[in-house]
């Protein structure tokens, strides 16, 4: 009876150290989000989202730096929820940046054919 006591109290002992051990790291995957969201904010960072998206760009900024805070002081469910939404505002800001620069060269795009068919025109009348 008191080898099986003394089991119980070994996997207890146990079992205390091992979740002490994990109670000073933050958990996985809000590290991995507060991760993802710092690269998402880089990337856009790096397209011409400064260009066409700042606003969405800072917000996502600062989404994360309040993410990263939030980790300092082990709100980690603040954490990863800032963290996603820095994420998803640096993919806005990415993503409307491209939209913006499609506009613009679907606009050339088109003054080009205007001018070409105006050409065409002019060279058409000119023959008759």
């Amino acid at each position: 009876m008191t080898s099986k006591k003394a089991v119980i109290q070994l996997l207890l002992l146990c079992g205390a150290m091992g979740l002490s051990s994990c109670a000073g790291k933050p958990p996985i995957p809000t590290v991995a989000e507060v991760s993802q969201a710092e690269l998402a904010v880089q990337q856009a960072s790096k397209s011409k989202a400064p260009d066409y998206a700042s606003l969405e760009l800072y917000t996502a900024r600062e989404q994360l730096d309040a993410a990263k805070e939030a980790m300092h002081k082990k709100d980690y469910t603040q954490a990863r929820r800032l963290a996603e939404r820095a994420q998803v505002n640096a993919q806005l800001a990415e993503t409307k940046a491209e939209a913006e620069q499609t506009r613009r060269a679907a606009a050339e795009l088109r003054q080009s054919i205007e001018a070409l068919r105006s050409e065409a025109e002019q060279s058409a009348s000119r023959r008759r």
